[in-house]
């Protein structure tokens, strides 16, 4: 079975952006009665938050509607689409789009020039190009509270140029013009909150969506999701786990109300691209995030189609280079892709050797006990001795699963919203003091299983 060598952790618009944004309305439920919950943080929390993405889901039904309108010419949805995003875009960021409008123009330059000039190292030097521009622009030209706020935007699209510049790389692939580009680049259902997707989607998306009850149903699924979710993160982690003075339990609260607030992003974005008529696949699982059956699993269901991406244009591209080089650049790229950030950088390189050593750990005892332990469920005809219903094969698959909620709750505990760092992202003193507060046990546990694989 291949390893997924997937570097995604972080979402692509996180929720300390939006707590940026809209934080400020959200009240502490940490010393609340029922009722004050429901008065006090639940409606204000549900109200705000749904206010606060009113017109993005408003524009996004818009966008379906204009789909729908079949006599139109194809070229107005390409203006509707990204007239629409730029439109949501300052409803969010107000003047400091121009980053983000600057970054898609001379994107679009660079693709035509090297799709002109250098077509068959047009994917390469058009990542290169995404990159440099978002290091100069980080470390000498903005402001590092705003460009924390517009971070996730910028490395949306720095993923659709990307993913353009090798989808037209090829000798039979044609650029496309202008309108069609900037409609995808800027397509209002995936430019705040993502998800990416593919140029090609975005073109099948012109064929519209049919009205049905599946398609509303999917609709207020994720809707009743996300902002289920929002409360979780907003309300009751604090108000269900009160600071006990265990660190463990702290740690936890501060992870799951972290993760819970990436659910929120990845269930809205995944209602934004359904309503603008993308019909976006699950963005992301809370269900196998939250009972993982391994850090394998986690990283893959984390972020569905920045997993796809960093697979698909880092990893396999690289791959001739060999697995490990693949690695160390699949790493950099998502690493990069979220900006110039020890935090997230420690969290990334964490979970890369993590996920590598737990792939190899249970491979190599999977082959021993010749059982289902492997960290991705096996198929259905595998040929395994003792098959996922045999009750030593699922003690040792919970008994990972317990262990990855161990490190998930170790690598979350410094995405706390009571720091103050939330403005500018967390820093490298913030990340240590977390994990020294926990013993760097999640490191140490890790080592051990490294060096048990070894003796096995």
């Amino acid at each position: 079975m291949d390893y997924d060598y997937d570097l995604s952790y972080p979402p692509d618009y996180s929720y300390d952006d939006f707590y940026e944004d809209y934080g400020d309305l959200f009240p502490n439920p940490t010393d609340y009665t029922l009722q004050d919950l429901w008065t006090d943080c639940l409606i204000p929390t549900l109200y705000y938050g749904f206010w606060s993405s009113a017109k993005l889901l408003c524009c996004s039904l818009l966008l379906e509607f204009t789909l729908s309108l079949t006599f139109l010419p194809e070229h107005v949805f390409h203006v509707s689409s990204s007239s629409l995003g730029l439109y949501c875009l300052y409803n969010f960021f107000g003047n400091e789009i121009f980053y983000i409008i600057i970054f898609g123009v001379v994107g679009y330059c660079i693709l035509l020039l090297t799709n002109n000039v250098l077509k068959q190292y047009q994917g390469v030097v058009c990542t290169f190009f995404c990159f440099i521009f978002l290091i100069v622009c980080e470390l000498f030209f903005a402001d590092r509270k705003m460009w924390h706020r517009i971070r996730g935007c910028q490395m949306l699209l720095s993923m659709k140029i990307i993913s353009l510049a090798f989808d037209t790389g090829y000798i039979d692939k044609q650029m496309p013009s202008i309108l069609p580009c900037f409609g995808y680049l800027f397509h209002v259902g995936t430019v705040i909150f993502g998800p990416w997707i593919s140029y090609s989607s975005y073109i099948a998306s012109k064929q519209g969506t049919k009205f049905s009850l599946p398609w509303i149903y999917s609709i207020i699924r994720c809707m009743l999701l996300s902002y289920g979710f929002l409360t979780v993160s907003t309300c009751w982690t604090s108000f269900l786990l009160h600071s006990t003075g265990w660190k463990w339990v702290d740690a936890y609260r501060d992870a799951l109300s972290f993760r819970s607030s990436h659910y929120f992003v990845s269930y809205i974005s995944e209602v934004t691209a359904t309503l603008s008529g993308v019909g976006s696949s699950s963005v992301s699982s809370a269900f196998e995030i939250e009972i993982p059956r391994s850090l394998v699993e986690v990283v893959v269901w984390w972020n569905v189609p920045m997993h796809f991406w960093l697979k698909t244009y880092v990893f396999k591209t690289a791959k001739p280079l060999g697995d490990f080089i693949a690695i160390l650049l699949t790493y950099a790229a998502s690493s990069l892709l979220h900006g110039l950030n020890f935090q997230l950088a420690a969290v990334l390189l964490s979970l890369g050797f993590y996920t590598y050593i737990e792939h190899v750990l249970r491979r190599k005892l999977a082959g021993v006990f010749n059982a289902c332990i492997l960290a991705r469920k096996c198929k259905s005809d595998c040929q395994h001795a003792f098959q996922s219903n045999h009750v030593y094969v699922r003690v040792a698959n919970i008994g990972f699963g317990l262990l990855s909620m161990f490190h998930l709750a170790y690598l979350g505990v410094m995405f706390d919203s009571t720091s103050g760092l939330e403005e500018e992202g967390y820093n490298m003193n913030h990340t240590l003091q977390k994990w020294a507060e926990l013993d760097f046990s999640s490191h140490w546990v890790a080592l051990f299983c490294y060096i048990f694989y070894y003796l096995v």
